[in-house]
């Protein structure tokens, strides 16, 4: 239990687009590894001026408690068949309708795991309730390789954005991870409505921290926070939403690229030296081609024309950068 005046009070001292909590309060349970901090949703409580708290993922409880202290209304849902406060609801969110009761929530928070890239699991495992039958581990999100967990995170937040009071908001606590390369959920994310902000949250106590030694010779840089991202919902009807898409485009056919670019990069991939019969290999049958009837020729003229080609013997070309 917390005063609810001193928690505004040290609110009033953190307002601002980065938030920065060493603690995580005395709300919920930090044997929870990977659960937020009870300030995040007392700020957006405060801040928002929410009447009635709606969490999924609830996890460890921290949301209940935390507006348990701020006097507000909660209610939240979780994958766990034995909520470990009562004011979380068992929720298949993927299968399941969203709960009536969270319809009339102004506000709707969610901190969802980090697929399995983060190797943080809990059904059946730590959150200490039973999966005899292993379906709750098929239905973790924490349990999902990074693009099928971001499909259905998806889907979720479109549903439960679908569910929401016109008007009201929903806030997003997320992060990238660094695991067989960079996974940005900011990046990947659905975003429907309109975004109000992006906060910064700072991280404290991570195992990248951690480890930044033993990298620091190396291009890696810890990561030491998190997003917090606020979206309204404006319509009762009307949904708009921006998602990533992925674009792949072959140099030797876009028309931005020039032929600068398509011979350096066609001796990168012969090693950085060629001559000119593997160059026109590598480049014949291309839309530069078909646009140039003359292509053989512009090959030539270009690695005459610029000087990171160099010419090392007859015929055969080496890109000085490489």
């Amino acid at each position: 239990m917390m005063d609810k005046n001193k928690i505004i009070g040290r609110l009033e001292k953190s307002d601002s687009t980065i938030l920065s909590f060493p603690d995580r309060g005395p709300w919920g349970d930090s044997r929870y590894r990977g659960n937020c901090s009870g300030w995040v949703q007392a700020f957006l409580i405060w801040k928002y001026h929410v009447k009635k708290l709606a969490e999924l993922f609830s996890g460890s409880g921290t949301g209940y408690d935390v507006a348990k202290d701020m006097g507000i209304s909660y209610i939240g849902a979780d994958l766990n068949p034995n909520p470990v406060r009562p004011g979380i609801l068992t929720v298949d969110a993927i299968e399941d309708e969203v709960p009536a009761e969270f319809m009339d929530a102004d506000f709707l928070f969610m901190h969802p795991p980090y697929s399995n890239v983060c190797r943080i699991h809990w059904a059946g495992e730590r959150a200490g309730y039973p999966d005899p039958s292993g379906e709750l581990r098929k239905k973790d999100l924490g349990n999902m390789d990074w693009d099928t967990f971001m499909d259905v995170l998806n889907k979720v937040v479109m549903k439960y954005y679908s569910a929401m009071m016109n008007g009201g908001r929903m806030g997003i606590l997320m992060g990238d991870v660094r695991r067989g390369g960079l996974h940005s959920m900011l990046m990947d994310i659905v975003k429907p409505g309109q975004l109000e902000q992006i906060i910064i949250k700072a991280q404290h106590n991570t195992t990248s921290s951690a480890s930044a030694g033993k990298y620091a010779s190396r291009n890696f840089v810890p990561i030491a926070h998190e997003y917090l991202m606020v979206i309204k919902k404006i319509s009762p009807y009307i949904i708009t939403f921006s998602l990533e898409k992925k674009y792949k485009c072959d140099i030797r056919d876009s028309r931005q690229a020039t032929w600068k670019d398509v011979v350096a990069a066609a001796l990168q991939k012969r090693g950085g030296t060629a001559n000119l019969e593997e160059l026109y290999k590598e480049i014949d049958g291309h839309e530069k081609c078909h646009r140039n009837q003359h292509w053989k020729e512009k090959i030539r003229q270009t690695l005459q024309l610029y000087p990171v080609f160099q010419r090392i013997n007859t015929g055969v070309w080496h890109f000085a950068s490489a």
